[in-house]
């Protein structure tokens, strides 16, 4: 038991550890962009509990014991609402922006650009990679069982 909290503990820093990477990169690259020349540590600590909540969405739907049952589709559809609503929420709780100025708008266009690119590269890898991989993993194990 202890053994599989561990070995889940590690697998969900990992998971988070790459998605505040991300938050924060993608920080850096448009409030370059926009001016900014510094991150408040304010939003590195909102940038944090916003990847784990991410993570969170990450286990719920695309962990391999998750109890929803749906297909790839509507997972990536609810994420995606589910995803948009959070941000928007905490958009409004901790005045990123307000709602009808251009941040508001550049923000969402960001936001689909940026899920859609994901999505994207998912599903290349998925297709081209991910099934080469597979199978190398299969057949690796398939050799090295009976030793």
């Amino acid at each position: 038991m202890w053994k599989k909290v561990m070995e889940f503990m590690v697998d969900f820093k990992m998971m988070m550890s790459l998605f505040f990477s991300a938050g924060i990169i993608i920080y850096v690259i448009f409030g370059s962009i926009m001016g900014v020349r510094e991150i408040p540590f304010e939003l590195i600590v909102q940038i944090f509990f916003l990847s784990i909540l991410v993570t969170v969405f990450q286990y719920l739907f695309w962990n391999e014991k998750s109890a929803i049952k749906l297909s790839g589709a509507t997972k990536v559809f609810i994420q995606y609402i589910l995803l948009g609503l959070v941000l928007f929420g905490m958009s409004q709780m901790f005045h990123w922006f307000s709602v009808g100025s251009a941040t508001f708008y550049n923000m969402l266009i960001l936001y689909h650009v940026i899920y859609l690119g994901a999505i994207f590269g998912f599903s290349i890898y998925f297709k081209v990679l991910g099934m080469k991989f597979n199978q190398k993993i299969l057949s690796f194990r398939e050799e090295n069982q009976g030793k």
